[in-house]
């Protein structure tokens, strides 16, 4: 018997497959158009030259990721050609925890370039730094890789000394500027990631900064975005989003319970309709998203920011965030206990 509940599973690949187009993306994409276009015809002269990049912070959950990865795969799909007569390609390595400009190279071989099969991560064990980021160039070159997005890239620079990190910032900058085969680099992560750049100069200057803020639910412009989001993810599964709903209290209290952070209220959003769905109602009401919230953290059923009055003084974001996150870890070591 297949554990895959069908009705389930339907709505959830469409919502979980919609995008919605902030108006933020278009200084992202303006920002990707600089980049690439600067490379192209510096690369036309066929002259050495170094390339410039990109740096986007933000809060955590502000969608990021999200909207880079969504820019990128426009970037990949083959329509951008360059000068070589390749479609370009910029690939995405995702930091975690702490690691050195060596172990860097190693996961920028094996996840964006995928060089790390029949023997070759020993290979690249016993190379020196230097030995491991002249593979990363060829096999770059090789593959018409012109740029990689470092993800989460704070973590390359966290607990480091102030030497060291240096180091790691100086050898940024090489990857802009190595003569044979420059990169372009997309740096992205928390706010502190600006201050660890800003250390470095010529790397501050070659990088454009793109900032993700919080929701701003003072601001109406926020709160209109807000409103045509929900609108969208409700009608990709026929549901309606009623009347009742479209309200400035009601926005700012799906705002509040998601921390004042986008990535968080699209995904506060869409289990409220899918919670909706499960119960064959034809529209999201104000009750499942009080459930969504408990689902996600944890507090008393029928205790949320959106049926609690005075909810500002009830809860606290931060609280909110952290319940979140106490969540989202405890369900993924019960996933990885399960394996």
């Amino acid at each position: 018997m297949s554990f895959i509940q069908e009705k389930t599973f339907a709505v959830t690949k469409t919502l979980q497959g919609a995008h919605y187009a902030f108006e933020r993306a278009k200084e992202l994409r303006a920002g990707m158009e600089w980049m690439i276009t600067d490379y192209a015809a510096k690369a036309a002269n066929e002259r050495p030259f170094e390339a410039r990049g990109l740096i986007v912070t933000g809060p955590s959950r502000t969608g990021k990721s999200d909207e880079i990865a969504n820019m990128l795969s426009a970037v990949n799909d083959g329509s951008t050609i360059m000068p070589d007569g390749r479609p370009a390609m910029i690939e995405k390595v995702t930091l975690s925890g702490s690691l050195s400009f060596k172990e860097l190279g190693k996961r920028t071989l094996k996840d964006a370039l995928g060089y790390g099969v029949n023997g070759s991560d020993k290979l690249a064990s016993r190379s020196n730094q230097d030995d491991v980021w002249d593979k990363v160039f060829f096999q770059a070159k090789e593959q018409g890789v012109i740029g990689i997005h470092f993800d989460e890239c704070q973590h390359i620079f966290s607990g480091k000394s102030a030497a060291v990190r240096r180091v790691v910032l100086d050898s940024f900058k090489s990857l802009l500027k190595r003569t044979d085969w420059p990169l372009m680099l997309i740096l992205s992560g928390v706010d502190d990631l600006t201050a660890y750049v800003s250390e470095e100069e010529q790397l501050s200057y070659l990088l454009r900064p793109i900032e993700f803020g919080e929701i701003r639910s003072y601001n109406q412009a926020d709160l209109s975005e807000i409103n045509d989001l929900c609108h969208l993810y409700a009608g990709k599964v026929d549901m309606i989003f009623p009347k009742d709903l479209w309200t400035e209290d009601f926005f700012k209290r799906l705002a509040f319970s998601s921390g004042n952070r986008w990535g968080l209220l699209i995904e506060l959003v869409i289990s409220a309709l899918k919670i909706a769905h499960a119960a064959d109602a034809d529209h999201v009401g104000r009750s499942s998203f009080c459930r969504a919230f408990t689902d996600r953290t944890a507090f008393p059923i029928g205790h949320s920011p959106f049926v609690t009055d005075d909810y500002e003084a009830a809860f606290d974001t931060q609280k909110i965030l952290d319940m979140v996150r106490r969540k989202e870890v405890a369900a993924k070591a019960k996933a990885q206990k399960a394996k």
